[in-house]
């Protein structure tokens, strides 16, 4: 716990910096929903996951959920690598879009994190 909190200052002050702005443009746009929607939807699917594993009795953290979380931390590594694609190909509207994408997706990874290990009791 006393790493989560200086990480999430640091991503919500690097989600500040590379915020859209006013009128983003449509590369940015899609690129923020492209980095962030994916991982918010593997990290709900995990949750659900964990909801129906709770309901069956079951207080451990399912190896379902698991994989999810695992799933969605290396969606969020692969954006990076992207990110960094996009960076040497001096694609700097892409690049800031999956920036503020990546923060979202690790800020919904460190959520998934603290819901996941409330539902199984730890």
């Amino acid at each position: 716990m006393i790493i989560i909190i200086p990480l999430v200052v640091a991503i919500c002050i690097l989600a500040w910096v590379l915020r859209p702005g006013k009128s983003p443009t449509n590369l940015r746009l899609i690129a923020v929903l492209a980095t962030a929607i994916p991982p918010l939807v593997v990290a709900v699917v995990a949750v659900i996951f964990q909801l129906w594993h709770n309901a069956t009795g079951r207080t451990w953290v399912s190896d379902i959920s698991n994989t999810c979380f695992i799933i969605s931390i290396g969606m969020v590594g692969l954006a990076i690598l992207a990110t960094v694609v996009f960076i040497v190909a001096r694609k700097w509207e892409i690049a800031k879009g999956m920036g503020f994408g990546i923060c979202i997706g690790v800020l919904t990874s460190v959520i998934e994190l603290a819901v996941l290990e409330w539902l199984a009791g730890v």
